[in-house]
């Protein structure tokens, strides 16, 4: 056998033990904390019934919210889906938005003792879109 044909082999059994080794997570086991990291805790929530719900997280250790759309109808299919998030006295508006399968962000932000508004999208497979955004809030 060729160093060639020896090396593929080898790659594709790396490869194929490694998928063994560690599974994608499936949509369902999506977590707000898991998706935003380390040290970040829920402490909202909005539900845009039936489509999902929107988090609210903050990190008390770096000072920054975090926003994630866990979709619930339509889970496992590409729709539009989109976390937003806001700071007050900030003109910027960050978004993570796209056709994903199951979520969308995170996306974080410094917000220590400051004001944001969040919330986001979601889309449902004919293209019909429901928002959500909260008030200024979470100001501490």
């Amino acid at each position: 056998m060729t160093a060639f044909r020896v090396l593929a082999r080898t790659a594709v059994v790396t490869a194929l033990g490694a998928a063994l080794v560690a599974p994608a997570l499936p949509a369902s086991a999506a977590t707000p904390e898991g998706i935003c990291g380390s040290g970040y805790r829920v402490i909202d929530h909005m539900t845009s019934s039936p489509w999902g719900t929107y988090y609210l997280l903050y990190n008390s250790g770096n000072g920054h919210n975090c926003v994630v759309a866990i979709k619930a109808r339509g889970a496992g299919t590409k729709t539009f889906t989109e976390a937003r998030l806001q700071v007050q006295g900030s003109s910027t508006i960050l978004r993570d938005s796209g056709q994903f399968e199951s979520y969308a962000g995170p996306v974080r932000a410094y917000a220590n003792n400051k004001c944001v508004q969040w919330g986001g999208r979601f889309s449902d497979w004919t293209g019909q879109t429901f928002a959500t955004l909260s008030g200024w809030e979470h100001c501490t």
